[in-house]
Order: structure tokens, then sequence, then C-alpha cells
């Protein structure tokens, strides 16, 4: 009897060899974990991320350094089962653009859903084949103030700054249920050409691109800020932004496990 319960029990483990190869060293059984790079952004930022991603029902798992490596990228996404990359706001950003397709990468080989805000909004649309220029030469013509400094103080980034219209049949729609909403603003830059495989799914008023999403792929990527819209303004209708991220995750964990 005792030899047939350890036959039984190997045949168990190496069923489920195939399930542990895809989980890698972070645990199922805990809750949802998120990734987000810590260099780069300030302390505030950092903290009203936490605010997002905990009250959205996940935990927060920070990268202390860059992923300076394909090798450090694939570890850093193996722990975690999204992604969110932030756009810079601290003092320490040489290695954004440089190391952040890295994560990208590894988050798209690996099947982990991302979000992407400002710079990374940005950054995402580049891994695709896309580019970015800046505001005032791209739309001269604009009335509208993208980025908005007093002194050491971001206006831009602590207000509701303008609107923008989102398309209907987009996932931005259906997290935030409107299609006009007044967001946060934070750039001199935008998304021009717009990668293959993305679509716009939200502008301001004057054309420039505030929203993209890769829905085949999990993917979506904000110009504006909803972590200060949320985490410093309080306005509980840009939380649903961090749920969805969060409620994707889940269904990929789900379905890596045979969940139904």
């Amino acid at each position: 009897m005792k030899r047939l319960l350890i036959m039984l029990c190997l045949v168990a483990a190496v069923s489920s060899c195939g399930v542990a190869n895809r989980t890698a060293d972070y645990a199922y059984k805990g809750k949802i974990t998120v990734g987000i790079c810590k260099s780069g952004s300030s302390k505030e930022t950092l903290k009203y991320f936490k605010k997002c991603v905990r009250n959205a029902g996940a935990k927060p798992y920070f990268f202390e350094y860059y992923a300076t490596t394909d090798e450090m990228a694939k570890e850093y996404l193996s722990k975690v089962d999204a992604l969110i990359v932030p756009g810079k706001s601290g003092g320490d950003t040489t290695g954004r653009n440089k190391y952040d397709k890295k994560v990208i990468a590894a988050a798209l080989d690996q099947g982990k859903p991302m979000l992407g805000i400002c710079l990374g909004h940005q950054e995402i649309d580049s891994f695709y084949g896309g580019s970015t220029g800046s505001v005032k030469k791209n739309y001269p013509e604009s009335n509208l103030i993208h980025r908005n400094k007093v002194g050491d103080e971001n206006i831009g980034l602590r207000t509701e700054a303008h609107a923008i219209n989102i398309e209907k049949d987009s996932r931005l729609y259906k997290v935030l249920g409107q299609e006009r909403i007044m967001v946060n603003t934070s750039h001199n830059y935008s998304v021009i050409k717009v990668g293959e495989g993305l679509r716009v799914v939200a502008t301001a008023d004057d054309g420039v691109v505030e929203a993209i999403e890769d829905n085949s792929r999990n993917v979506m990527g904000v110009q504006f800020h909803p972590e200060y819209l949320y985490g410093f303004l309080h306005l509980k209708q840009f939380l649903p932004i961090f749920k969805n991220l969060v409620d994707e995750a889940r269904a990929v964990r789900s379905a890596d496990m045979g969940v139904k």
C-alpha cells in the first residue's frame, strides 16, 4: 500500500512539471503580482503605483534596477503576472529608453498583460515599430497645453488638464465607461506613427494620441497618468484601468493552470 501511494505521488509530481516550469518562481496561490521598474520613478510616483495596484486587488513588485540584459528581463517577468511600464519622473532616467524595451519584449514573450504610461506608452509603440515626435512640431495649431509646469510644480500632472475622446469599441471605453473624460497631462512628445498591430483608441481634441491598444496581446498604453488621477486626485473612475490589468493577469494565470 505504501509503495502504491509513493508511485501515485511520483506520477502527480511528474505531471505537474509543465505547470511548475510556467509558474517560474512566483506562487500562483498568492495574489496577482504586478511588476514595475523602480529606477527612473520618483518616490511619489511609486507611492501612487503602490496604492493603485493594491486597491486593484494585486501586489506590486518593484524591480530594483533596470533590466540591463535580456536574461535579467526574463527573470523579472518570471516573478510577476503583469507589467506596468511607467513614465520617467525621477532623477535617474538614463536607462529608461535604453532598457525598457527588454522588459516589454519579455512581457510579450511570456504572455503577460502590460500597461504603458506616458513614456512607457510611447516605448510600447516604438517596440511595435512606431515612432514619437514633438507635440509642438507636429501639432503647431494646437491650443492645448500638454505639459504645464509652474516652477518645480508639475501642474498638468496634478490637475484635470484636458479632455480625451475614446472609441466606443475599445477596451479603454469598456474600462472607463465614457466616450469623453478629463485627464491630466505631462509630456512634450507623443505617438506620431502608430506601430503595426496597435490601434489608436483615444485622442485629445487637437489629435494627439492619448491611448493605444493591442487587444490580441493584452497590451494598453495611455499618454496620461492614471496613477496620479487616482492616487493623488482620488478620482475613483480611473482605478478600473488597474483593475482591468489585474483581471487580465488573473485570466492568463487561470488559463496557464488549466482552470475553467
